[in-house]
């Protein structure tokens, strides 16, 4: 009797195993979703002439950026004055969001927050404090980086299927940056030059590590400024899942099922000898 409850007690814990991640990611994208919209709801109702003011403090931030040419520095060579900055930069909630990504593609609707802490990156999408901030503009690059593979959430999983010309979009204060996709490409960890804006565009970088689990490079995709088309993004379709998807969804009820299956065999010969 102890031996079926035992084995019926792993059957459940081998099901709530499986289905975690599958449970935990839809909570997560739900979350996500409404931290959105309830931003979105947020800049609606606020402020015309305030958010304008935000967004024109962001500009000048750029520009002072850009004639600096420090590049992206170490959380070590930074100063306190320089962080003190950056967080009042773009600061339209308590809650430090700066606005969303969405990447129509690959099912991507992301917030968007200051820095990239762990507790920013596990769940939204993280601004590289360094790099312009994403409010467009001449002589900018916003590098948005966000993990990929997380067990509970897809962030940037599926960036590496983005390819040249598709869009993705910023929604910042009440107004959407279209940005197109003109050049992919892999690049080493202590590679930040190629993340520093281009003298007279227009530019935002994706950034995660790759190849997928292994994580010794970084995948960068960038996008330069294309004008908005207003309800453009509803009539890009999304891509269904890739295989790498399906099999990562699939693998642990395949290893629960291949773990299952002798008991399960030896059961069905006992009771066919009863």
């Amino acid at each position: 009797m102890a031996k079926k409850i035992f084995s019926k007690l792993l059957l459940v814990i081998g099901l709530l195993f499986c289905f975690y991640p599958l449970v935990a990611g839809m909570y997560d994208s739900w979350l996500q979703s409404q931290s959105v919209s309830s931003f979105a709801s947020q800049m609606h109702n606020s402020d015309a002439a305030q958010i304008q003011e935000i967004i024109d403090e962001a500009h000048s931030y750029n520009d002072k950026l850009f004639s600096l040419r420090t590049g992206i520095l170490s959380p070590s060579e930074r100063s306190d004055s320089e962080n003190a900055d950056y967080n009042a930069q773009l600061n339209f909630s308590v809650n430090g969001m700066m606005g969303s990504l969405e990447i129509p593609k690959i099912g991507v609707n992301l917030p968007i927050y200051h820095g990239t802490d762990e507790s920013v990156l596990a769940k939204n999408v993280g601004h590289l404090q360094g790099s312009s901030l994403p409010v467009g503009g001449s002589n900018t690059r916003a590098v948005l980086t966000a993990h990929r593979g997380l067990p509970t959430a897809k962030l940037f999983t599926r960036l590496d299927e983005m390819e040249k010309g598709d869009q993705f979009f910023l929604k910042v204060g009440n107004e959407t940056l279209a940005y197109e996709v003109r050049k992919i490409e892999v690049i080493t960890p202590d590679d930040a030059d190629q993340l520093d804006p281009v003298e007279g565009k227009d530019m935002v970088t994706l950034l995660t590590c790759t190849p997928y689990g292994i994580n010794t490079h970084r995948l960068l995709v960038t996008g330069e400024r294309v004008p908005y088309v207003p309800g453009i993004e509803e009539t890009i379709s999304q891509q269904g899942p890739s295989w790498r998807e399906v099999l990562f969804a699939a693998l642990p009820f395949l290893l629960l099922a291949a773990a299952l299956y002798k008991p399960i065999k030896k059961y069905i010969r006992n009771k066919k000898g009863e």
